[in-house]
């Protein structure tokens, strides 16, 4: 018996059909396994031979029946194929994203959504930006903010309307090398009664925040510039983005004044 039962079992789609027709129909005959599972009579026969000595059917009657552990490696065989279908769809996000930092478990991506940049290469600046926009509360950690995120950030601090309350941590001190208008508009949104502004140079290299409870996780490139987005609002998810900001931000010191 070389392969593992997750390995026979992905090996062929008759395999699992079979056990499945056991759950779902009970005992059966090779005949009527045979109406059910779209394979030949002759597959059917073969494979039953396999999971009979795998223990996971026993002849009975003329018939076959289902065992427990039998029961047991199917559940196992879809929980596995369920992780492999939500690891795909979030695979934009994951791949590109370290596994230390990013220590939630898979099941609380299930009603994410994953903003990929295949097809537009600013899709997942441009959905950041659009969950900034209104936000009445914003907490967020970046490694550092994108022109176009200090030019939104210090307009909505900054445009005669009730300000949000945003709560910045960030990688790096006060941008130095920048161009004159990026320092210019990073002093408005820093020096704004309604913003916090500190700094941790041990975070994560990716960024993440929540806006109005909705929460979002940024993929980096190697170069730091953004490659995908997560965003979603399940409990799960949420949790671990307040509670990682939570360490930062007590760890965090605050921004160096001028």
């Amino acid at each position: 018996m070389p392969d593992s039962a997750l390995e026979y079992l992905a090996g062929s789609s008759v395999r699992p059909a079979v056990l499945a027709a056991f759950r779902n129909h009970g005992r059966l005959s090779l005949r009527e396994l045979d109406d059910r599972v779209p394979a030949s009579r002759r597959t059917l026969k073969r494979t039953l031979n396999a999971m009979e000595s795998r223990g996971w059917v026993r002849p009975t009657g003329g018939d076959y029946e289902f065992t427990a552990l039998g029961d047991a490696i199917l559940d196992a065989y879809q929980e596995f194929r369920d992780c492999e279908r939500l690891t795909d769809r979030a695979r934009p996000f994951l791949e590109h994203t370290p596994a230390g930092p990013f220590d939630l478990d898979i099941d609380a991506l299930a009603d994410a959504n994953v903003v990929d940049p295949d097809d537009d290469p600013t899709a997942p600046v441009d959905r950041l930006m659009e969950l900034r926009a209104e936000a009445t509360r914003l907490r967020e950690y970046a490694p550092f903010l994108l022109l176009d995120s200090v030019r939104q950030l210090a307009g909505r601090v900054d445009n005669g309307r009730p300000a949000p309350d945003v709560t910045l941590v960030l990688e790096t001190e006060r941008p130095g090398g920048s161009s004159p208008e990026y320092r210019e508009r990073f002093e408005t949104l820093a020096s704004a009664p309604s913003v916090d502004v500190r700094r941790y140079p041990d975070g994560a290299p990716f960024a993440f925040g929540v806006a109005d409870g909705h929460a979002f996780v940024g993929a980096a490139a190697p170069d730091g510039m953004p490659r995908a987005l997560l965003e979603g609002d399940s409990p799960e998810l949420v949790a671990w983005v307040e509670r990682t900001l939570d360490d930062y931000l007590a760890a965090a010191e605050p921004l160096a004044p001028e």
